[in-house]
């Protein structure tokens, strides 16, 4: 009885466990590594969103190297609380922690003013912080939040060093997501809320916001800026925690997780790889429709139009200066 046992149970069983862990090794080999560890010591990064999920990750992998890294978060303590973490795990690089809270254009321009009064030499921004929210809500100008934070802000806060960037030709790192392939950009209801359709649970307002990151990198790179755009992956951290998921849909989620989802260190090595190694070529680029995607640079299936990247910007940009403009 018991080697029937061994026999028809515990060895298919075994094998079944090792053939899935092969696999999910193998998922993570394509999905892929740093591999360059040479040393960033006099390297400055400016990360948004740096104290947790992809953004932490980053900056420990950077830090890891003797980087100095600008902390750019809303919250300061959470910032020191994610400094003292990285901490434990070396003593290299350099963390700084500055308040940047991208739902409000005062904050950003505090935020800009301190980098250009005292840490203008940086090297490499990288727009990492992003949410997804269910619902309505709003920034502090009262734009639709999706694009407020995740397209506006960081336009507005890049328009704002735009000539340190280029006095120091600075990298711009910008994340999108794999998203923006599902995603249209509605000039009629630009920075508006538009509700689902009933029935439609996918979150339009965050898939078009990833669209407008990747229309903005492409201006960005055709006006000559060092620009990268990268999708990280369907990633494990805290980013849909305002979505308050029940027990069941992780057990609906549990094999798209087993297959798709990355750690957060994993995903983070594409923001790694655009920071510090990814090279634009003559076709490989964003103006060409090409994003970092798995450590290589891939074609889009969206059909870019320069018409309409040219009108999001000189919206964006109308939007910035009248939001500068009511300040005064």
């Amino acid at each position: 009885m018991s080697e029937d046992l061994l026999y028809y149970v515990f060895i298919p069983v075994s094998a079944a466990v090792a053939s899935i862990w092969a696999i999910r090794k193998l998922r993570e080999y394509q999905w892929g590594w740093i591999k360059n560890k040479y040393p960033l010591n006099d390297r400055i990064y400016i990360i948004t969103g740096a104290n947790t999920g992809l953004g932490f990750e980053t900056t420990k992998a950077l830090v890891h190297r003797g980087a100095t890294v600008i902390m750019a978060c809303r919250s300061l303590d959470r910032a020191n609380e994610a400094i003292s973490k990285i901490r434990q795990t070396t003593g290299q690089g350099t963390m700084i922690p500055l308040c940047l809270d991208l739902c409000s254009f005062d904050s950003i321009e505090k935020f800009a003013d301190k980098i250009k009064d005292e840490y203008s030499n940086f090297n490499c921004l990288i727009e990492n912080a992003g949410l997804a929210v269910n619902g309505d809500e709003k920034t502090a100008e009262g734009h639709e939040i999706h694009f407020g934070v995740n397209h506006l802000g960081h336009f507005f806060l890049t328009d704002l060093l735009k000539d340190v960037i280029k006095n120091n030709q600075s990298r711009i790192v910008v994340v999108s997501s794999r998203m923006h392939e599902r995603a249209t950009i509605d000039f009629d209801n630009l920075g508006k809320y538009v509700a689902p359709k009933p029935g439609d649970r996918m979150n339009h307002m965050y898939n078009n916001s990833k669209l407008m990151n990747f229309y903005f990198a492409r201006q960005l790179y055709k006006q000559g800026y060092d620009a990268h755009v990268l999708c990280p992956g369907l990633c494990h951290t805290d980013f849909f925690r305002h979505y308050n998921p029940k027990w069941y849909h992780y057990v609906l989620f549990s094999p798209i997780a087993w297959w798709y989802l990355r750690s957060a260190e994993q995903g983070a090595q594409n923001i790694i790889f655009a920071a510090t190694d990814n090279v634009n070529t003559s076709l490989k680029n964003p103006g060409n429709g090409y994003i970092v995607k798995d450590m290589r640079q891939a074609k889009s299936k969206v059909k870019f139009s320069d018409e309409v990247g040219d009108r999001l910007w000189n919206e964006s940009m109308r939007l910035c200066r009248l939001a500068r403009s009511l300040k005064k």
